[in-house]
């Protein structure tokens, strides 16, 4: 299971204040230790103090937790045994340690494989790769690394991504029957963020456009969770269902995150195509 790095910051009088609109939250720098992840950064309280989202946006945040216990969790570390699966549906089977930093919208992934280690992250849609050749990469998840991380990233922190800055959600309030389970979907057109850029010693916010355009956003009515998101890129012609299983207790660390992730393939419409990977989550 994920593992994680808390701030204890109480926020005081916040459920009270978070009822009905909706309005989105900002982070702050984290604390200023040369040792410090820049990444793992703490929600501004008086920016989520101020907002107010939607009831329903409510009842999912506190059915995965609490707005206060997502606002204690910087970064959650876990990894991952994940079989990455190939045409032909055979897979390669190989593991991958994740550092997800909610606040940051932002997660860091790295994988020891046969001919080298390599390392990527995804910042607010900005990909970057931070280590391993091209030349020696021997995984079927080559070329896909970005798709593959904000897929995870997306399925992981769902009830936080509801509160950045710029998106615009759509929610279709009448049931659906899928898989035995009552659902109700809830449509996002993804709006630019920010990311911290250091240069020459100064910090530089800059813009950030969403690698994702859309997305669908599946409520699982007898839970309250997001397990299923499909996100598009219209422009790439990308296109891919995550979903979440076997979601952590609240006692365990806080929050409720799933144990197991399934990326698949999709099409245009949302329907789902081949498996790209299987992740099941151990702690670290």
């Amino acid at each position: 299971m994920f593992k994680t790095v808390r701030t204890r910051a109480v926020l005081i009088g916040l459920a009270a204040s978070m009822l009905t609109g909706c309005s989105r939250p900002v982070v702050r720098s984290p604390q200023a230790d040369s040792s410090a992840d820049p990444l793992a950064v703490s929600p501004d309280r008086e920016a989520l103090a101020r907002a107010v989202p939607p009831d329903y946006v409510m009842s999912i945040l506190n059915a995965s937790g609490g707005i206060s216990a997502w606002a204690e969790n910087r970064r959650l570390r876990a990894v991952g045994v994940v079989k990455i699966y190939r045409p032909d549906n055979s897979f390669y089977l190989t593991e991958h340690d994740f550092e997800v930093y909610p606040w940051s919208n932002a997660v860091r992934i790295t994988a020891s494989e046969p001919r080298g280690k390599f390392a990527w992250k995804m910042v607010a849609g900005r990909y970057e790769m931070l280590e391993g050749s091209t030349g020696a990469d021997v995984s079927p998840l080559a070329g896909l690394y970005a798709a593959y991380a904000d897929a995870f990233l997306q399925i992981v922190t769902a009830p936080v991504r509801l509160l950045d800055q710029g998106n615009q959600l759509h929610r279709e309030p009448v049931p659906f029957r899928m898989n035995g389970q009552w659902y109700e979907r809830i449509e996002v057109k993804f709006g630019p963020g920010t990311v911290a850029v250091e240069r020459a010693g100064q910090t530089d916010v800059q813009t950030s456009q969403p690698y994702w355009t859309d997305a669908v956003l599946f409520l699982n009515r007898a839970s309250s969770l997001i397990d299923m998101v499909w996100l598009s890129n219209v422009s790439r012609q990308e296109y891919v269902t995550v979903r979440g299983y076997n979601y952590s207790d609240v006692e365990s660390i806080g929050i409720r995150v799933p144990s197991k992730v399934e990326i698949f393939r999709a099409r245009p419409d949302s329907t789902v195509q081949d498996r790209l990977a299987q992740i099941d989550i151990r702690g670290k």
